[in-house]
């Protein structure tokens, strides 16, 4: 199937709204819940320490749910048209204080748990759209390439977005006591940022009008398959070791960039313009990737990729700690690690095409999902780590001169990731599949259902 003048103009889009809205949560979050709901350390410890856990298991409930639901439309892509609502109502949910501080908290705690379960299965079905627009494992590549540069746009794009339109908000609804920000501020911006990942999907929605057919006399997906697509499935195992492994480095340095600005460079504004020089070398590299994948392979490319990052964040040990030198190897790493990146989301699908011709049954639905668990996963675990680093060099937020902790932090901005990255060698080392193999694995299952069909 050829792809459409929209696909080719708009395609990952999607991503630019979805992290936009994330943005709007990673940042904000946890200061709306302790300084503007003023919710007691008890019930947001709650919120936030099972949140993370139910987050990673509905992430493979959505890829079951996937698999489980055909409507008459399509497999994947009515998801789009469906989810978007339900997550913007439960996503403005969580930035709002309803009652006292028990039902308050549940509410917000509900609010999460919904709304994630909910975007975990638009997010995974959107990307299982990638192997059904297209056969040809360049167009997946550069389909996969797109929805990282989606992403990195969306997150670039929330840093500078949320702050103000807050900060306006602010001025709008007024102090609602000398304690705190107001609460309708935050909530307002949480509607603002859900409506654009809503508009975003709905436009990957309609640019991919007629690529999502059902198959006639097609297979019901059991239980029993996706069992087997993943217990047998050894390289979707792989590629989620390798990306967990990665997206802990990857988290991290972006936590930790806050501290370097303001323990290393002394001045934490910079934490910003560091920022954009990380999330913009992402979008440049991923630019690149259907064109280095051409050359060298899923393999190759991916292992260049997570090498050249490694090679430029272990200098950051060794160089001085000045803004340009810094914002200048944060770049060009992750230009490196966008050529990696982009190829993400075509690693699964490439894993769902042999889990399939392993195994017969069609389960991509939740291996797929295994895209969203590694996320987090690397983000659940870069959550642990950072605490225990900073612990480690006894650091101290209240300390009237942070620059004490300048060498430690140093070291761990650039030793975290570096581990990290090289960890993750060790699960690629075992990724046996390439273009050439996923094609002709497509080519074998065709020829399978036409035979199951002409009987």
């Amino acid at each position: 199937m050829a792809m459409n003048k929209g696909i080719k103009s708009v395609w990952g889009i999607s991503e630019v709204g979805f992290s936009m809205m994330s943005t709007m949560e990673t940042v904000f979050f946890m200061i709306f819940l302790t300084d503007v709901a003023l919710l007691p350390l008890s019930i947001t410890g709650i919120i936030a320490g099972s949140t993370a856990i139910i987050d990673a298991i509905s992430a493979v409930i959505a890829g079951i749910v996937i698999d489980k639901v055909t409507f008459k439309n399509g497999k994947y892509r009515p998801w789009l048209l469906i989810c978007p609502p339900i997550v913007t109502v439960f996503f403005v949910l969580m930035f709002t204080k309803i009652g006292g501080d028990v039902t308050a908290g549940l509410l917000v705690g509900l609010g999460y748990v919904i709304s994630h379960f909910v975007w975990n299965i638009c997010w995974t079905a959107n990307r299982n759209l990638i192997p059904v627009i297209s056969d040809k494992q360049e167009d997946r590549s550069w389909l996969s390439a797109r929805i990282a540069m989606g992403s990195n746009l969306g997150k670039l794009a929330g840093s500078y977005l949320v702050p103000p339109i807050t900060t306006a908000l602010f001025a709008v609804f007024g102090a609602a006591s000398s304690k705190a920000a107001p609460v309708p501020a935050y909530t307002v911006a949480a509607l603002i940022m859900a409506l654009c990942f809503m508009l975003c999907y709905y436009i990957h929605y309609a640019i991919t009008k007629g690529c999502d057919t059902v198959e006639s006399g097609a297979k019901a997906v059991t239980f029993k398959d996706m069992g087997k697509a993943i217990a047998t499935n050894d390289q979707l195992i792989v590629v989620l070791l390798h990306d967990a492994l990665r997206l802990i480095g990857y988290y991290g340095l972006a936590t930790l960039t806050t501290y370097y600005a303001k323990c290393v460079l002394g001045v934490p504004g910079n934490a910003g313009i560091m920022l954009v020089f990380f999330y913009l070398g992402c979008i440049i590299g991923a630019a690149f990737t259907k064109r280095i994948n051409s050359a060298l392979g899923p393999k190759k490319t991916t292992m260049l990729g997570v090498g050249g990052w490694l090679v430029c964040q272990a200098l950051l040990i060794f160089l001085p700690a000045n803004l340009v030198i810094v914002c200048a190897v944060l770049f060009v790493g992750q230009v490196f690690f966008g050529f990696a990146y982009g190829l993400t989301s075509n690693l699964y699908a490439m894993c769902g095409t042999y889990g399939e011709w392993k195994t017969g049954g069609q389960a991509r639905g939740v291996t797929m999902s295994f895209c969203s668990l590694a996320i987090k996963l690397g983000v659940a675990i870069r959550g642990m780590i950072i605490p225990a680093v900073l612990g480690a060099i006894g650091y101290a937020a209240t300390a009237a001169d942070p620059t004490v902790y300048a060498s430690g932090i140093q070291t761990a901005y650039g030793i975290m990731p570096v581990v990290c990255l090289a960890a993750s060698f060790i699960p690629l080392l075992f990724f046996k599949l390439s273009d050439e193999k996923v094609a002709q694995m497509d080519k074998e299952i065709k020829e399978r259902k036409a035979k199951a069909e002409a009987k």
